[in-house]
This record gives structure tokens, C-alpha cells and sequence, in this order.
């Protein structure tokens, strides 16, 4: 009877092992998994604030300078520049945008004075951006974000753009 005993005591602590781990590997594989949808979670949280932020930052931009003739685009060795002119004490200031080393600058300076693409402030990472006057009263904004998706969006004027002259409506 002492044999029995044994043997039962035997699968009494197989038993509870055998449910330990099984525990133990159905822990461990919950954890991996949720911290594979935690990451892909933050990415496309940090993708999202990225290209909202971008959006929101330029728009305002845009917004805040829509008045007549105040806004061009020009470009400088090759970079589409999105330029907001304001007159402050009769001299003449400009706001411009451009996508410079894989980031979003700002440079705010007197017009009559050229200042290279560095001299502004990166804002924020975005890649090709490029701006195009559609009509006199539609700006179209292209860029790249952080995540490699492209984003164009539409931002109509109250006022009219500044023809430079060379008629750019697409």
C-alpha cells in the first residue's frame, strides 16, 4: 500500500507541475504579445502626432499670414519654399517654410536680405516637402512623414496669392 501512496503523491506533483508551467509559458506569451500590440500601438501614435502636428503647424501658418498678396512660393537651390510676407514698422518681413535635411524649418527674416536654407530653425521631421499654388485662392501642401506615408493636403485662401509671375497653377 506504501507503493500506491508513493505513486499517487508522484502524479499529485507532476500534476501541479505540469499546471505550472503551463501557466508559466501561457504568462510569458501573453507578455510578448502584448508587448508586440503595445508597440505597434506607440508607433502609430508617434505617426499620427507626427503628421497631425505637421498639418496643424503649417495650416496655422497659413492661416495667420491669408492676406492679400502675402503669400508666395519660391524656391532656393531646388527647395520649394512657402514664403509669408508681413509689413512691420515699413519693412518688410517674410515667414517662410521648407523641408531642409529631413526636417520642417522656419525662418523668419528681412526679405531684402537671403539668408541660406540652415539660418532657420528645424520644427519638427518630415521629408519632400513641396508646395503648389492650384488656383489664386488654393494652396496644395505634399510631404512625407517620419512613417513614410504620404500626405497632401488643401488649404483655401481667403485672400489671393502673389503671383510671381510664372503661372504655376497645375
Amino acid at each position: 500500500m506504501n507503493k500506491h501512496a508513493e505513486s499517487r503523491h508522484m502524479i499529485d506533483i507532476l500534476f501541479v507541475l505540469s499546471l505550472f508551467c503551463v501557466f508559466a509559458s501561457s504568462s510569458v506569451l501573453l507578455i510578448i504579445f502584448g508587448a508586440d500590440i503595445y508597440k505597434k500601438t506607440v508607433h502609430q501614435m508617434d505617426s499620427n502626432y507626427s503628421s497631425r502636428t505637421s498639418i496643424a503647424y503649417i495650416t496655422e501658418k497659413v492661416r495667420q499670414s491669408d492676406t492679400c498678396d502675402s503669400i508666395q512660393i519660391t524656391s532656393q537651390d531646388g527647395t520649394s519654399i512657402l514664403m509669408m510676407t508681413s509689413n512691420i514698422n515699413d519693412i518688410t518681413y517674410a515667414t517662410s517654410l521648407y523641408e531642409y535635411d529631413g526636417y520642417l524649418y522656419e525662418l523668419f527674416a528681412r526679405t531684402d536680405i537671403e539668408l541660406p536654407l540652415d539660418a532657420g530653425q528645424p520644427v519638427m521631421e518630415l521629408h519632400n516637402l513641396s508646395f503648389s499654388q492650384l488656383t489664386p485662392n488654393l494652396l496644395k501642401i505634399s510631404f512625407t512623414d517620419t512613417s513614410e506615408e504620404e500626405f497632401s493636403i488643401y488649404v483655401s485662401l481667403h485672400s489671393t496669392m502673389h503671383d510671381n509671375g510664372e503661372g504655376n497653377y497645375e
